[in-house]
C-alpha cells in the first residue's frame, strides 16, 4: 500500500476535522446517560474526571 503525503493544510484540516468528531461523540455521551452507561471503561473515567474538575462540585 502507497503512503500518501499530506501538505501541511491537508494535516491541519484533518485534525479539525478529528476534533469535531471527538467533540461530536462526546456530546452524544453527555447528552445521553444510558449510553454513557454502555460505553468504555476509559470514556466513563473521562466524564468522572470532568465532572470532577467542575468548581460547582467543590461543595460550596
Amino acid at each position: 500500500m502507497a503512503r500518501i503525503e499530506l501538505t501541511p493544510e491537508e494535516n491541519l484540516q484533518l485534525l479539525r476535522e478529528i476534533e469535531e468528531n471527538r467533540a461530536f461523540i462526546l456530546l452524544a455521551y453527555q447528552s445521553d446517560p444510558a449510553l454513557l452507561k454502555v460505553a468504555d471503561p476509559q470514556i466513563r473515567r473521562l466524564f468522572e474526571n470532568i465532572q470532577e474538575a467542575r468548581p460547582e462540585n467543590d461543595g460550596g
